[in-house]
C-alpha cells in the first residue's frame, strides 16, 4: 500500500489515453484553484509517460494495484481521498442539469473538478521524446513529411471496419505514401493490413506525428492528445452528426475546439448514402 500525503488529491479516470490526458491537462488547475499539495493521477503503468507532457503539473502517477483505500462514490472531493475522474459514473447529475442541452463532452470533466471551463494547460514534449521519436522514424525506415499514421481504435461512437482502413491503406500507398498503424507498445494491437506497426509510447506520439506529416484517426484519445501537434491531423466520424452520447437527451460536440482544445484539424463525416470509395477519395485527397 501507497502511503499518500494529507493534501495529496487522488484522481482515478477511466484507464483510457484520453481521460489520462484530460486529467494530466486539467490538474495544474485544479491545484491552483482548490490547493492541496499535489495530484496522484492513479492509472495503470502503460499510462504513466502522459504525465511527462505536463512538467508544469505537481502530478504524479499512482497504480490502481497499490491504492487500497476505498473510493468516494458520490460526486465532490477531498484531499487524501481518492475520487474517480469518471463522468458515466454521475451521468444522473449530467442528464439533469443538462438535458435537453448541447454541450462539449469535456465539459463534463470541468464540472466534476469544480473548474471554469476551458482550463487545459498545454502539453510540453521533453527533448529526450522529440530525439527518441525522430530516432524511432530513422530505424523504422519511416520518410519525414510522407508518413501517414493511421487511428482506427476508438473506445467511443460507431467504429470503421477493418476492410475500410485496408481500403483507406492501399489508397494512401497508390498516392506514394507510406503507410503506418498507430499500435500499443505492448505489442497487442495488430496494424491494418498492408501497413507497417509504429509502436509509439504517449510522450512521443505529437514528435512522431510532426515528424511523420499526416494522421488520420477516428475520434479517439489520440486526437486529443495530439490537438496541438503541428501535423495534418484528420479526424474521421463515420456520420455527419456525431450520434454517441451516454447521457440521454444530452447531445455531445466531439470537435477538439469545441472541448476547449486547440485545434488545426480537419473533419471528414461520412454522408448518409455516401459510397466508400468516394468518402476515401476525399480523405487522401484533403477534400473535408
Amino acid at each position: 500500500m501507497v502511503e499518500l500525503d494529507v493534501d495529496d488529491w487522488v484522481i482515478a479516470p477511466a484507464p483510457h489515453l484520453g481521460d489520462t490526458y484530460f486529467t494530466c491537462a486539467l490538474s495544474e488547475a485544479f491545484v491552483a484553484r482548490h490547493g492541496g499539495n499535489r495530484v496522484r493521477v492513479v492509472v495503470p503503468p502503460k499510462l504513466w509517460s502522459v504525465l511527462t507532457l505536463f512538467p508544469n503539473a505537481r502530478i504524479a502517477p499512482l497504480d490502481p494495484a497499490q491504492l487500497k483505500l476505498p473510493f468516494r462514490e458520490a460526486r465532490g472531493f477531498r484531499p487524501g481521498e481518492p475520487f474517480h475522474l469518471r463522468p458515466l459514473r454521475f451521468s444522473d447529475d449530467f442528464v439533469a442539469a443538462y438535458a435537453g442541452k448541447t454541450i462539449p463532452f469535456t465539459r463534463t470533466y470541468h464540472d466534476l473538478l469544480e473548474l471554469p471551463f476551458p482550463a487545459f494547460a498545454r502539453p510540453h514534449v521533453p527533448g529526450s521524446a522529440s530525439v527518441a521519436a525522430a530516432r524511432r522514424l530513422r530505424e523504422l525506415g519511416l520518410p519525414p513529411t510522407h508518413t501517414v499514421i493511421l487511428v482506427p481504435v476508438s473506445n467511443s461512437g460507431p467504429a470503421f471496419s477493418a476492410s475500410f482502413w485496408g481500403d483507406l491503406a492501399a489508397a494512401f500507398a497508390a498516392r506514394g505514401w507510406t503507410v503506418t498503424t498507430n499500435v500499443a507498445p505492448d505489442g497487442t494491437d495488430h496494424p491494418i493490413s498492408g501497413t507497417l506497426p509504429l509502436p509509439c509510447p504517449a510522450e512521443e506520439l505529437i514528435p512522431v506525428a510532426e515528424l511523420a506529416g499526416l494522421v488520420v484517426a477516428s475520434r479517439c484519445g489520440v486526437c486529443d492528445l495530439l490537438s496541438s501537434a503541428l501535423t495534418d491531423l484528420r479526424i474521421l466520424y463515420h456520420r455527419p452528426q456525431y450520434e454517441w452520447s451516454p447521457l440521454a437527451g444530452v447531445k455531445l460536440q466531439c470537435d477538439l475546439g469545441a472541448c476547449g482544445l486547440e485545434d488545426t484539424a480537419s473533419y471528414y463525416r461520412m454522408g448518409t448514402s455516401e459510397p466508400r470509395e468516394e468518402f476515401i477519395a476525399r480523405i487522401v485527397a484533403g477534400r473535408p
